[in-house]
């Protein structure tokens, strides 16, 4: 028996053994496997899923987590690991971009110190776009993308404000084919083949960065990264409504270059981008543009047609054209703009304000052609380029065609620049003079043609037509970039600014470009007092050069130049300083000539510059966006598209072509460089003789040939053609 229990006993001691055992070994297998999933863990970072035998695997979560456990688990898995790499990343490239934009590591620096919020908006922008990335497998990919956007838009800023005033703004991308015509004006052949090569190497980098980038292999969880982005673009909107209501930013930029130092790139960068057009206004129906129709068709406001005159109507916008006499600091041998200071003396004259400080030449004479301000529409917009070279609008050449008048535009630069070849045909010239159309053109040392030219343009317009004249000449001589470094050329005005030798020289070259647009003022005034025709010559400057000054060393704003309005006629015009979008009512006034609805506006309104604004926003929206209520719904222009504008003013014609040798010759009348020999549809290696001669280089023509002469623009763009010759 007592074998038997001691058996017993010895049994159940093996089993408690093995029970044991087994706990020990399932407790190893447990610990081993937590160590496991925490490797795993380690791996996954934010994701919280686990790899173990092929299997996703959940972490281990309470069966039934509180509030707070939810919330803990969604901040240290989300937001723990990829979003704080992306807001530090934000950080970094704000920080980076307001260093390149300021041209400074101090100031940079300063900005993020002094102005906090500001800083930390900004870096919400970017922080909103890099957030993106985290839909993507690649995501370093993807970060790495967005960062090089951003790093681009700054560069660019950097490069931009080095050649003016003005920052680098959404618009600009619009300008791209217009500044590589101008590549060899701005940069040197060393710096553009860098620039090629940076390019190459960023495209290069991308693509490789596209191969190597590492795959994310943890769940995407796209719907938690919508959540995060959408509470983000929540935050960032509800963070501008509150700075914009606590001044802390502003959304309507009056001067671009101020509100860039202000409220930093990111935002005023991105508030280029979506602030386009003009905004509908929230009183903007039918009823209300009748009755403000109503209102302007008012007979106060009616010319008084006894009094009318029609002389010719000159307007010379000329190019970066102020007196620098006035800059304190800056001495000069002499006068250089002796003949602007006597007609001024002589003539009604004043400030204009513009819309644009070392750049934005278009915004200028659109506003000096329609009467609407550019600050209606989006910051550093350009309506040539999003609006006005698709949509007709109503202006002094609409209606000066009214009033009897032949109407040309002039430009002794690229037809294509700023799209003016469709602007002028939306706002309904007959014909457009520009460089592609104009003989013998002297170019200054940096590439850009010489005012001179215009002279005889101008007076071959006016002999081309029996009755009145309107034409409106932006000229291109004062334009930058000024050289850094003088190089063998005749001096005639000597400059001292002894506290900037650098900027020294670019005044001096400045100031003698002024010089000769000074002598082509003179010229033109001569040709047109030989006329024996009444006129009216209106001068002014489209905004100062893209040399800075500080506001102390200046009588005046930065953003005025002054105007003269030259007459033959004895006009009583008084003297004011006025804004430019008020210059076109102030001619009409002048010569009684029946005005535009927006020109009744700046008459109605004179004294109340808040009623003008909102009255003149309703009538160009209304023109620009709206449903044409004030015209009845008619295109303001009506006549555009049934009489296209007609470039050059005179013909290009063929008389003779034959083949010479090994060589082509098509003679003919009106060829200049721009000229070129089509073969049908077949552009063929035209060599430019002289005003009737091009040659066709190595190449005879076949009998039944169909040719043209046509004028191609830098681009390749076709402007005009000849009649069709067919050879034999």
């Amino acid at each position: 028996m007592s074998e038997k229990i001691i058996k017993n006993q010895e049994e159940t001691k093996e089993e408690t053994k093995t029970e044991s055992e087994e706990i020990v070994k399932n407790e190893e297998t447990k610990t081993g496997s937590e160590e496991i999933v925490k490797k795993e863990e380690m791996k996954t970072g934010s994701e919280g899923i686990v790899k173990n035998e092929g299997k996703e695997v959940p972490e281990k979560v309470d069966a039934n987590p509180s509030f707070w456990s939810k919330v803990k688990y969604f901040l240290r898995y989300s937001i723990q690991t990829w979003i704080v790499r992306c807001f530090l990343i934000a950080f970094g490239l704000e920080l980076l971009m307001e260093i390149l934009g300021r041209r400074s590591l101090v100031l940079g620096v300063k900005f993020m110190v002094s102005s906090p919020i500001v800083f930390l908006y900004n870096t919400s922008i970017i922080f909103f776009t890099l957030l993106f990335a985290l839909f993507l497998r690649k995501r370093v990919f993807g970060i790495v993308l967005i960062s090089i956007v951003w790093l681009i838009c700054g560069f660019a800023n950097f490069v931009v404000l080095g050649y003016r005033i003005t920052p680098f703004a959404a618009i600009d991308l619009l300008m791209v084919k217009d500044v590589i015509s101008m590549l060899d004006v701005y940069f040197s052949k060393v710096q553009q083949v860098l620039l090629v090569v940076a390019a190459v190497a960023v495209i290069a980098g991308i693509v490789i960065l596209f191969r190597k980038s590492p795959k994310f292999e943890g769940k995407k969880h796209v719907m938690r990264t919508m959540v995060v982005c959408i509470v983000m673009w929540i935050g960032i909107m509800l963070f501008t409504n509150f700075n914009v209501s606590h001044n802390i930013i502003s959304d309507d930029f009056a001067n671009l270059g101020m509100a860039y130092q202000d409220y930093g790139f990111a935002y005023c960068f991105t508030n280029s981008i979506i602030d386009n057009g003009i905004s509908k206004p929230d009183d903007y129906d039918e009823t209300t543009m009748l009755h403000l129709r109503n209102k302007l068709n008012s007979e106060e406001l009616e010319a008084d047609t006894s009094k009318k005159k029609t002389p010719n109507i000159i307007c010379v916008q000329l190019e970066s054209f102020f007196d620098p006499k006035v800059v304190k600091g800056l001495t000069l041998s002499e006068d250089p703009v002796p003949n602007f200071t006597r007609l001024k003396e002589k003539f009604p004259s004043g400030y204009l304000t513009m819309p644009a400080l070392g750049a934005g030449t278009a915004n200028s004479e659109f506003e000096v052609l329609t009467g609407i301000r550019s600050a209606y529409f989006g910051a550093g917009e350009y309506p040539y380029k999003t609006t006005v070279n698709k949509k007709p609008i109503e202006g002094m050449c609409s209606l000066l065609e009214k009033e009897g008048y032949h109407t040309f535009a002039m430009h002794n630069n690229k037809s294509s620049f700023y799209d003016r070849k469709d602007v002028y045909n939306e706002m309904g010239f007959e014909r457009f003079i520009s460089l592609e159309y104009m003989y013998n053109v002297e170019k200054t040392s940096t590439g850009w043609a010489k005012d001179e030219i215009l002279v005889n343009n101008i007076k071959n317009c006016l002999r081309s037509t029996e009755g009145q004249d309107f034409v409106f000449t932006i000229s291109v001589q004062g334009h930058g970039k000024y050289p850094e470094e003088l190089g063998a050329c005749d001096e005639k005005i000597k400059v001292s600014y002894p506290q900037d030798p650098v900027k020294e020289n670019q005044l001096t070259y400045y100031v003698n470009q002024l010089h000769e647009m000074d002598q082509m003022i003179h010229d033109l005034i001569t040709a047109l007092d030989n006329t024996g025709e009444e006129y009216v010559l209106l001068l002014y400057g489209d905004h100062l050069p893209t040399i800075t000054f500080d506001d102390d060393q200046l009588p005046h704003s930065q953003f005025q130049t002054e105007y003269i309005l030259v007459n033959n006629m004895n006009l009583d015009i008084p003297d004011e300083d006025i804004r430019a979008s008020d210059i076109s009512t102030k001619i009409f006034k002048a010569l009684n000539l029946n005005m535009g609805y927006v020109q009744r506006a700046h008459c109605l309104y004179q004294d109340n510059e808040e009623e003008l604004d909102h009255a003149v926003t309703l009538l160009a929206y209304d023109m620009l966006f709206g449903d044409d209520y004030v015209y009845d719904g008619q295109s303001p222009v009506p006549e555009v598209g049934e009489k296209p504008m007609i470039m050059g003013l005179e013909e290009i014609g063929i008389s003779r072509v034959s083949n010479e040798g090994d060589h082509a010759v098509v003679r003919g009348r009106n060829f200049n460089e721009y000229s070129k020999v089509y073969d049908g549809e077949d552009q063929l290696e035209t060599v430019y003789v002289d005003r009737n001669t091009l040659m066709v280089q190595d190449q005879t023509l076949s009998d039944g040939a169909l040719i043209t002469v046509k004028q191609v623009d830098d681009s390749g763009h076709v402007l005009s053609s000849s009649s069709d010759y067919t050879f034999h």
